[in-house]
């Protein structure tokens, strides 16, 4: 069985539930006003993990310029590795010069897997 949530605050609910229980968010209304870049980006505070990369995998795919900022922030405030990762595997997807700068802002980061994989990719693309 398919687990929906509020777009809002990321609690589980039923698939046609108008409205979220715990935060009072009208869920139809709420996603009308967002475009899908937009509620991609949302959706990278998603509770589940596997959600978070896949959603960063799409981010850097369809070259959501717009994302850069908030896929460098994941990369600098989340304790997962992998979120991290995928986040710069997508900065580099971007690949317009917002994003370029971002990830050469990774290559002295104190993590040094973190640092080693953006200065790989960073070689990559050059």
């Amino acid at each position: 069985m398919t687990t929906f949530f509020c777009p809002a605050c990321w609690t589980a609910t039923g698939k046609d539930v108008p409205q979220c229980r715990i935060c009072g968010c009208d869920i139809q209304e709420y996603l009308a006003e967002k475009s899908y870049a937009q509620r991609l980006i949302e959706a990278l505070n998603h509770p589940d993990p596997t959600t978070r990369l896949r959603v960063a995998f799409i981010l850097g795919r369809r070259r959501e310029s717009e994302a850069v900022p908030f896929l460098a922030r994941k990369v600098r405030e989340s304790r997962d590795l992998y979120i991290g990762l995928a986040c710069l595997e997508a900065l580099l997807e971007i690949g317009d010069e917002a994003a370029l700068e971002e990830l050469r802002s990774f290559r002295e980061d104190e993590r040094p897997l973190i640092a080693a994989k953006a200065i790989a990719l960073l070689h990559e693309k050059e």
